[in-house]
């Protein structure tokens, strides 16, 4: 018998010698040829420690498909309960009416076209996510709880939740549609995000709501009839990209986050397309504000921040400026805007040039005690009302621009006058403010006005409606 068990230790012993460390076998092979007598005995032993060595080592994890519902997986639930980290769950068609925790490393996805679909029934948050690598692809979350207090959310993810993915799914009835709360390189691309439509605004949750993240990308997502459509707060390294938000309180709103990129997002029919606050460092660049009906793109405290090739269209202030300041605003398109640019302060050292203010009942709102100037050396800005001159052909106006008067301020204070804009009076007034230095007030100037407009018209204006959702 101890023969027996021998030759099968030898055996296996072959086999696993194939992968054991080289300086362990060798001390055995040099045992066995010098101790003959003894090499049973060693050999033996060796195999035994081996063998024990061997069956004590955990076996390779392979991944796992679970399909709910099934005979071993009947929710959703019972197969998070039964999987193991790295595993998938796949739902067939269907409505599932649970409230789930994903809380280790799952891919939950959906059948073609979202036709699997989480209800919430209306209680709390539908899905929570308390572990880090989750993937949610494919689905449609729906009906959560409506208290926004209480953080209801459609989606909700906690600060342990890292690198999580967020994709292709629609999310409707949702006080929150996507929490991130702390969540450290999150992906959110894709998804569809309704929220439930209250009368007031404020009592609604925000679409994707984000809080103390670092390394995200928030892309491709289309967000309708919630409170803010994407909102951040203490954020940075960040990317915002190609998100649509429609009939929303704030398209993007953004406290206190530097270093991030805002780019290619479109904002239409809401109060406020971009309300950037209280950040540094950022790339605001190609974004459109449709339509919105107060400002298209307001700056509170921004500095450092670069804002280029942007399009506010229709608004009732095209760009809204205030205690700003070290920015570089270039090649931005503001047309039909009631405002176009309004200033109050703190935007002295910004440089603005080689935008287009185009057919904005005022082009500039000015409150500041003196002049400050858009232009360098060699470039100004497009002004659709400059009056002037190119006698050189250059494609720089000859003549001075200024883009504000006393008459524009006190039409903004009191909207009443603006019946008697195109009346004789008001028209002498600003006439006679233009040709004499000593009636103007402090104004935005431009030395170096472009004939021509700076950029080509940008797509969000040859097909506005292709622009909205």
């Amino acid at each position: 018998m101890l023969n027996n068990i021998s030759g099968q230790l030898r055996e296996r012993y072959s086999l696993i010698t194939l992968s054991f460390p080289h300086h362990l076998t060798s001390k055995y092979h040099r045992a066995t040829l010098t101790s003959p007598n003894q090499n049973g005995l060693i050999s033996m032993t060796l195999c035994l420690i081996l063998f024990v060595a061997i069956t004590a080592l955990p076996k390779l994890a392979t991944a796992t498909d679970f399909r709910v519902p099934s005979r071993e997986s009947p929710t959703i639930s019972s197969a998070i309960k039964a999987a193991n980290s790295g595993d998938s769950i796949h739902l067939a068609p269907g409505i599932f009416q649970e409230n789930i925790t994903l809380n280790k490393a799952l891919s939950l996805i959906g059948s073609p076209n979202q036709q699997s679909i989480i209800d919430g029934s209306g209680k709390g948050t539908v899905i929570s996510i308390t572990g880090s690598n989750v993937h949610i692809l494919g689905l449609e979350v729906r009906h959560s709880g409506d208290v926004i207090e209480d953080s209801d959310a459609c989606i909700y993810v906690t600060k342990k939740a890292v690198n999580i993915k967020i994709e292709d799914n629609k999310l409707r009835q949702c006080a929150f549609g996507i929490w991130i709360n702390g969540s450290h390189n999150p992906t959110v691309i894709n998804n569809s995000i309704t929220g439930y439509q209250k009368k007031l605004i404020s009592d609604r949750g925000n679409g994707i709501h984000i809080w103390n993240i670092q390394k995200g990308l928030i892309k491709g997502n289309r967000v309708f009839g919630v409170r803010d459509g994407i909102y951040l707060s203490n954020t940075g390294t960040s990317s915002i990209e190609d998100n649509i938000m429609d009939n929303v309180r704030f398209g993007i709103h953004y406290m206190y986050n530097d270093n991030n990129t805002v780019t290619g997002n479109i904002t239409c029919n809401s109060t406020v397309g971009q309300a950037m606050m209280f950040s540094k460092r950022l790339v605001i660049n190609n974004n459109a504000m449709i339509n919105n009906r107060d400002h298209g793109m307001l700056l509170r405290a921004i500095y450092d921040s670069k804002i280029n090739g942007n399009v506010a269209y229709g608004n009732n202030k095209g760009i809204f400026i205030n205690d700003s300041d070290f920015n570089e605003i270039t090649n931005n398109w503001v047309e039909n805007n009631t405002i176009g640019v309004a200033v109050m302060a703190g935007a002295e050292n910004t440089k603005v040039i080689g935008n287009n203010f185009i057919s904005n009942t005022v082009q500039v709102l000015f409150s500041w005690r003196y002049s400050i100037y858009w232009n360098n050396e060699q470039q100004g800005n497009y002004w659709s009302d400059y009056l002037g001159w190119d006698y050189d052909s250059d494609g720089v106006g000859d003549r001075i621009y200024y883009a504000s008067n006393r008459i524009d301020g006190l039409m903004h204070r009191h909207p009443k006058m603006r019946l008697l804009a195109l009346s004789p009076v008001i028209q002498l007034l600003q006439a006679l403010e233009s040709r004499f230095p000593v009636l103007r007030s402090a104004s935005v100037i431009d030395k170096k006005p472009a004939m021509q407009p700076t950029i080509a018209t940008p797509n969000q204006i040859a097909f506005p409606e292709k622009a909205c959702l």
